[in-house]
């Protein structure tokens, strides 16, 4: 399901008794952030959203609230370690809606109790963080990296095959048969050759985008491989450009890394 799926869902979603809507600041960079004052922010907020249904004197909404506060806690608990910048979530008291999502980018922390959710910050998230893919280039290896409000949805690493002269699935790509005659005859060819590879590269990215559905790309890597990419490519594809050359890291480190950058 994309964002704007879930999006729509969530405000299409309305409970007479209740919906809980919580964003939840959980950066350890964050200066009052540093030793997990986020759990401290969470059990004051949870407590006073409680306080505000009982002054209602309602007590269906406040077992409900109170039993989905439970869940909450429970969730948090076991990925507590997961987490990263920022937390969001958005239940309804009939269990019909549950949408849990730990991000790479922060949040103002608040706690809403409403017959419908709190949309605000969601949607400015999905507009100053929309669907996008992370592309690492380092020489003739990508990393292909599906990424929504910060999260990893999906990765794809490929390389440039000699023989087939095509980009193919990365595993595929580092067999003996696909690089050719050791490593001086490849970089040889890739010096010879790397406008027309890369060429090739940018009309792939801009059907992958296509195909995927995404607003666009971060191209990383050196500044001429990146260049040459961006060249090639669909300028509306094209979201920003880091001179960064992180191909080798682990998906989640470049992740970091970028969106360090970007915010």
């Amino acid at each position: 399901m994309s964002l704007a799926e879930i999006i729509e869902e969530i405000k299409g979603k309305r409970d007479e008794t209740g919906i809980l809507t919580i964003h939840l600041n959980t950066d350890a960079s964050s200066g009052n952030l540093s030793n997990g004052e986020w759990k401290i922010h969470l059990k004051n907020g949870l407590k006073e959203l409680k306080e505000e249904v009982k002054e209602k004197d309602n007590q269906t909404e406040l077992k409900a609230l109170k039993k989905l506060q439970d869940k909450v806690e429970k969730e948090i608990a076991t990925h507590q370690r997961e987490m990263r910048k920022g937390f969001i979530l958005v239940a309804s008291a009939d269990g019909e809606l549950w949408k849990a999502r730990i991000l790479q980018v922060p949040v103002t922390t608040s706690f809403h109790w409403g017959k419908t959710a709190e949309m605000q910050q969601i949607e400015e998230l999905a507009q100053r963080f929309p669907e996008t893919a992370l592309v690492a280039v380092q020489q003739a290896d990508v990393t292909f990296i599906e990424t929504s409000l910060g999260i990893i949805r999906d990765t794809r690493k490929y390389s440039w095959d000699v023989e087939s002269e095509n980009w193919i699935d990365y595993e595929e790509a580092t067999t003996s048969r696909a690089r050719g005659g050791g490593k001086d005859d490849f970089q040889h060819r890739f010096a010879e050759n790397q406008h027309r590879w890369y060429k090739n590269l940018a009309a792939q990215l801009d059907k992958e985008l296509k195909d995927r559905g995404l607003e666009g790309a971060y191209l990383i890597g050196s500044k001429e491989s990146v260049s040459e990419i961006e060249s090639n490519m669909n300028s509306k594809h094209v979201k920003g450009v880091i001179t960064k050359n992180l191909g080798s890291k682990p998906d989640h480190e470049i992740l970091n890394e970028v969106f360090e950058t970007l915010i």
